[in-house]
């Protein structure tokens, strides 16, 4: 009598669990070990999976970079998109926009975010370093980055019409992008409230800027 098979959504939710795993384990390893200690072994050794399995998933080093760099920004979206909202029912859309730097800078308030985990800055540090060389990572990487970079200008446009959305956006983003670098690898000089005080100047400059 031949067994009775999976249903086929079983099957590709028990994949797509596998690649969680993965992905979890790829995050801890380039937290712990960095950018030169990720590999396909060593990451299936962290999930306790085979090499094949890790393989299956993510066949290569830059695959797996890759998917934990996209895992990881799932995961913030996540988390930006719960804060932003709470934060727009309780003080409005320019308070909102503040969050969602906050947290891309890594200063969000310690009520709204665990300010001290720089779990996402590491990876996206990593991920960055790798992207300095042509190929699929550095194109990824740019991708997200102006994805992002576009989301700061069409939010600006509407919060601060009298300035220019493009420039600033991308000012904006530098200054995020140090400051959660500053975070990762600098704590002592860059403590959040430093860093949180910066945001809050540069959203205060659009906002002076805009009615000048």
């Amino acid at each position: 009598m031949v067994p009775d098979l999976p249903a086929p959504a079983t099957l590709c939710e028990k994949r797509h669990q596998g690649a969680q795993l993965v992905l979890d384990a790829a995050v801890r390893v380039l937290v712990r070990d960095g950018l030169d200690g990720l590999s396909v072994r060593r990451v299936a050794t962290e999930a306790e999976f085979s090499i094949g399995a890790v393989q299956h998933h993510f066949p290569t080093k830059e695959a797996l970079l890759v998917g934990a760099a996209e895992h990881i920004t799932a995961q913030f979206q996540t988390r930006a998109t719960a804060l932003t909202r709470r934060v727009l029912d309780r003080e409005g859309p320019i308070a909102a926009f503040e969050a969602f730097c906050q947290l891309l800078a890594n200063s969000a308030p310690t009520h709204f975010a665990d300010s001290q985990d720089t779990t996402a800055s590491i990876i996206w540090l990593w991920y960055a370093a790798k992207s300095t060389q042509p190929g699929a990572v550095a194109d990824a990487f740019t991708a997200g980055w102006s994805q992002t970079e576009n989301y700061l200008a069409t939010t600006i446009s509407e919060l601060f019409p009298n300035v220019a959305a493009k420039q600033e956006a991308a000012h904006l983003l530098a200054v995020l992008d140090g400051l959660a670098i500053a975070r990762s690898t600098e704590p002592v000089r860059m403590p959040l409230e430093r860093a949180a005080a910066l945001v809050r100047r540069h959203i205060n400059y659009l906002q002076h800027l805009n009615d000048s």
